[in-house]
């Protein structure tokens, strides 16, 4: 179990960094 929490952690702050690099860019564009 203390694996799998982890794994989803691991997966959430991965998702996380990824959408704020996309709207980041995203945001660069419109300016």
């Amino acid at each position: 179990m203390s694996i799998f929490l982890s794994y989803i952690l691991f997966i959430g702050i991965f998702t996380g960094l990824a959408l704020s690099l996309y709207f980041g860019l995203q945001a660069i564009k419109l300016i």
